[in-house]
């Protein structure tokens, strides 16, 4: 399609996200959530100017290579006082929340759509950054995350690094936009008993779960957060929910991700990722469809989803006219992000929004699966990075848990 084609789509998205919302059902947010600290990467000169062999000097140096590579993800360094470092010695753009269940509910939330999310963190930082309209479970039942009381516990906040293509760092003239996060200690899944008494409780009426953060859980612990991952899943499929989601994310080694999709392999029936972490479960030359649907396959995936800069592409055994809208959804929300830094409600698509062409054909069958694919509409020089691939799940889950069809695309426009 072209660029003008794609645009009109997209304007039928934006009238569509009132019905979208109109028939949302609940969306489970889990496993893990954190206080985010946002850091622009150019103004980060102390890391850079720190001496060689010190613990700033060595995350300066890491933060520069994944910079000047368009590289983003995530870092983990054993310096228990780095985050104190970095408040004291670098400016804090804002404080937001972090985690990709919390990112989805904070979008889900921000548009009018319901989602309970687990929560351990209820320190003041913590209560600050969420919106008030996401709810939470507390021993009575379900509140809004704005009534509850603060306490005093908090947990370690998350450093996001962000850097802007055509920002100079030092002599290096950065080409992609993204940013790293980076961790100081070990993390776990939130302890939030209320939260799997709750969210089992409302699993068959729900319209999706998501179950991710093992990518943020040391290598000791991942087996017991597993084990608490499988038990929940498992007891919402036994409630009747047919959406349950794991976002891949970055691991410390390959063979946790192994693990990790190994065990839960047949308890979630929907997977998404990056482009990059498709390349990296499964390197090599194929083409992208290819991969996509040898994974899908492997798994034995109802969906499978992935996203780029400038496309987002799906596998799915279900509707594929459902899951190009779901697409279609998740782009236009990450765009918006994209544009305003933010999550936010789309009034209209961002005025700087590119498309580009697609490498392959937009449908296609293959064997019991549809491949479906979009263009996405590509901010270059985004107001932020952080959480757009969250963003986009949670318009995803938005379409896919909804309980009717709000077509948002002319059949005459987009030929399936």
């Amino acid at each position: 399609m072209s660029p003008q084609l794609w645009a009109t789509t997209y304007e039928r998205v934006v009238h569509a996200i009132p019905k979208y919302v109109r028939d949302a059902k609940v969306t489970l947010c889990g496993l893990s959530t954190f206080v985010d600290a946002y850091v622009r990467l150019h103004e980060a000169t102390p890391l850079f100017d720190a001496p060689n062999g010190s613990p700033e000097g060595t995350l300066g140096r890491e933060l520069f290579r994944r910079a000047s590579a368009g590289v983003g993800g995530e870092f983990f360094m054993d310096w228990p006082e780095g985050g104190s470092w970095i408040e004291k010695n670098l400016r804090i753009l804002r404080w937001g929340v972090g985690g990709t269940g919390a990112q989805a509910a904070q979008t889900l939330a921000v548009i009018g759509a319901p989602a309970l999310m687990s929560l351990e963190d209820r320190g003041r930082r913590q209560l600050s950054v969420l919106h008030p309209g996401i709810s939470v479970a507390v021993r009575q039942g379900v509140v809004k995350s704005g009534d509850i009381p603060a306490t005093e516990r908090t947990k370690p906040a998350h450093y996001i690094f962000e850097f802007t293509a055509g920002t100079q760092l030092g002599s290096t003239i950065l080409k992609r936009s993204s940013r790293t996060i980076v961790r100081f200690g070990d993390e776990h899944l939130d302890a939030d008993p209320d939260f799997v008494r709750e969210s089992i409780a409302a699993a068959g009426e729900a319209g999706a779960g998501i179950v991710s953060g093992m990518n943020e859980i040391q290598e000791d612990y991942i087996d017991e957060s597993l084990y608490q991952t499988v038990g929940l899943a498992r007891a919402w499929k036994e409630r009747g929910l047919n959406l349950i989601h794991l976002e891949v994310g970055d691991y410390e080694t390959d063979d946790t991700r192994k693990r990790v999709l190994n065990l839960l392999s047949g308890i979630i029936t929907s997977l998404g990722m990056s482009y990059s972490e498709l390349s990296g479960i499964l390197p090599g030359e194929r083409e992208t469809i290819e991969k996509a649907y040898v994974l899908a396959k492997e798994l034995d995936l109802r969906r499978l989803c992935v996203h780029s800069d400038t496309w987002a592409l799906g596998v799915t055994k279900d509707d594929p006219e459902r899951e190009l809208d779901a697409l279609l959804c998740g782009s236009l929300l990450a765009s918006v992000r994209a544009e305003k830094g933010i999550p936010s409600r789309p009034v209209a698509l961002p005025k700087n929004a590119e498309f580009r062409d697609l490498a392959w054909q937009s449908f296609l069958n293959i064997g019991s699966r549809s491949v479906v694919s979009c263009a996405t509409p590509y901010i270059e020089r985004p107001a932020g990075t952080i959480g757009l691939g969250d963003t986009f799940l949670a318009g995803t889950l938005l379409v896919l848990g909804g309980a009717n069809r709000a077509n948002a695309i002319d059949e005459t426009e987009i030929s399936l």
